[in-house]
């Protein structure tokens, strides 16, 4: 069955047949729940539906810039940050990092996993935190030519969706430094060295931290398996996790919001436009 095509008027229209104060589409169902979080935070009333992917989010987005849609459309930042011609619209929202993933892996929510998971109460908030640390400075160099790859338009595949290919083994929850060098030496002629220091003084000018930018689906077999592996410490026992699962375990960002940068920068986002639009 075909999908329907509603007109500008009628999408704007749907928060008001919710009885909502606004309409906002993002990109896939995962996306509906996080976002809903943050709305709430700020204290706006939203009707959030999920479009099916990345091209019809895109016709969204065109359609706030050449026609002035009144809808909102929250979406992933991606790397769009380090591009000079990224887009920047009032309704158009954005992720604080480079997806929400980046949000929803906190130590808090980590830990919370783990401790569900094994049925045992245990610190593990600093020790994770160390852990996200080294994950992330092991990838470093690969996330500069992940950058470049965006900024100067290569087709080129560096993350993926999975960071398993670049693990000391399959169960390992740390990043092999030798895996990463082999990779980088198999892509490094498609950059000029110009356009890599370029890109690295853009994250040295950056003040989010490097975890942020990592791209998120790619960061979540590493957090699958660190969950895993302080599971059995703790337990004794093998959990499996689904991504299903991690999504229900990590989805809420809410717990000590006003603490934390991403999920505060991205809320401040949302209650500036309650009173602008």
């Amino acid at each position: 069955m075909p999908n329907i095509e509603y007109s500008k008027e009628a999408e704007e229209a749907k928060g008001l047949f919710y009885n909502k104060s606004f309409t906002v589409y993002v990109e896939g169902d995962d996306d509906v729940l996080f976002w809903s979080y943050l709305f709430k935070l700020a204290g706006v009333d939203a009707h959030i539906e999920d479009v099916g992917g990345n091209e019809e989010i895109s016709k969204k987005i065109k359609d706030i810039l050449d026609n002035n849609a009144t809808f909102l459309v929250a979406c992933d930042s991606d790397h769009s940050k380090f591009k000079s011609s990224t887009i920047e619209h009032e309704r158009i929202l954005k992720t604080y990092g480079y997806s929400i993933e980046n949000s929803m892996y906190t130590s808090h929510n980590v830990e919370k996993a783990i401790i569900n998971l094994a049925k045992k109460p245990k610190d593990l908030k600093e020790e994770i935190k160390i852990w996200m640390t080294n994950f992330s400075n092991s990838l470093y160099d690969l996330l500069a030519y992940d950058i470049a790859n965006h900024v100067y338009d290569k087709g080129i595949q560096i993350f993926g969706n999975n960071c398993q290919r670049f693990l000391e083994n399959g169960t390992s929850k740390e990043i092999s430094n030798e895996l990463v060098t082999d990779y980088i030496t198999n892509i490094k002629d498609n950059f000029s060295t110009e356009e890599i220091s370029y890109v690295k003084g853009l994250l040295s000018m950056s003040d989010i931290d490097l975890w942020f930018h990592l791209k998120g689906h790619f960061i979540t077999h590493g957090v699958i398996n660190l969950i895993q592996h302080h599971v059995k410490s703790i337990s004794g026992s093998k959990c499996n996790i689904t991504l299903d699962s991690l999504y229900a375990l990590t989805i809420d960002c809410t717990s000590n919001w006003k603490n934390r940068i991403d999920i505060k920068t991205m809320v401040s986002k949302i209650e500036k436009l309650k009173q602008s639009v």
